[in-house]
């Protein structure tokens, strides 16, 4: 007796049905991967972002402790202060979100400024020729612009000590002033807020809160400085150039 060796082929039904289950396997692999892979970028960005959120902090803080009205030495020893209001700390007064700044510029810096201040190196003169030193004044500018940029830029302007009683600076920085620094000091930032720690005192500190969040997600991280000034503090509502 011949055995029949007939082999029978999978139907089409078979077919479909395994290829059906192969897909939601590799839906689900896929899945298991993109979710383990926003999982890791979240977790890098918020290590970064924490990072640059400390260091931009520490900058401002740095920056503030720093301001100071432009004064000249004046021999045997009087000091003389120019307490204009333009080389107080200009701030804009309450939360700047970086959407709207989009479109807003000035001269020389990024964005919208968040905060400005002026600091000042004393000038000595009467002295000999050979001992005599103008005066240095550096300008502070931090901005916020469009693209979620914190920016931080620093100028130098060099007077003769005679004129810094009479100096006047509408604007910070001013045309003559140098540019001498320029950096990101964070990335991705939705608001910078910008508070006096006690409303009513000119002299209080300033508080400022840098909030970033993940693009296209809703991840966010917070950091926040005080800074003490030397200077009296001069909010502004508008957002601009001031």
């Amino acid at each position: 007796m011949i055995k029949s060796n007939t082999r029978r082929g999978f139907t089409l039904m078979e077919i479909i049905i395994a290829s059906a289950v192969m897909t939601l396997f590799m839906t689900g692999l896929f899945s298991l991967y993109r979710g383990g892979s926003n999982l890791s970028n979240a977790t890098l960005w918020a290590q970064q972002t924490i990072n640059q959120l400390k260091l931009a902090c520490r900058e401002i803080n740095t920056s503030i402790k720093k301001s100071t009205y432009p004064a000249s030495l004046t021999f045997p020893g009087n000091i003389s202060e120019n307490t204009n209001d333009n080389f107080a700390l200009h701030h804009f007064n309450g939360t700047m979100y970086a959407t709207q700044t989009v479109g807003i510029g000035g001269a020389g810096f990024e964005g919208a400024k968040v905060f400005a201040l002026t600091e000042s190196t004393p000038a000595k003169i009467g002295f000999a020729a050979a001992d005599n030193k103008d005066a240095v004044i550096i300008y502070h500018v931090f901005s916020l612009a469009g693209n979620g940029n914190l920016h931080y830029g620093r100028w130098r302007e060099t007077l003769p000590g005679a004129n810094v009683a009479a100096l006047s600076r509408p604007s910070i920085p001013p045309g003559g002033a140098v540019s001498e620094f320029h950096a990101i000091l964070a990335r991705d930032v939705e608001s910078v807020t910008c508070e006096q720690t006690s409303p009513g005192n000119l002299r209080s500190p300033l508080l400022v809160k840098i909030t970033c969040k993940v693009p296209r997600g809703e991840t966010s991280r917070s950091e926040q400085g005080v800074g003490t000034p030397n200077v009296t503090l001069v909010p502004h509502n508008n957002i601009g150039g001031w």
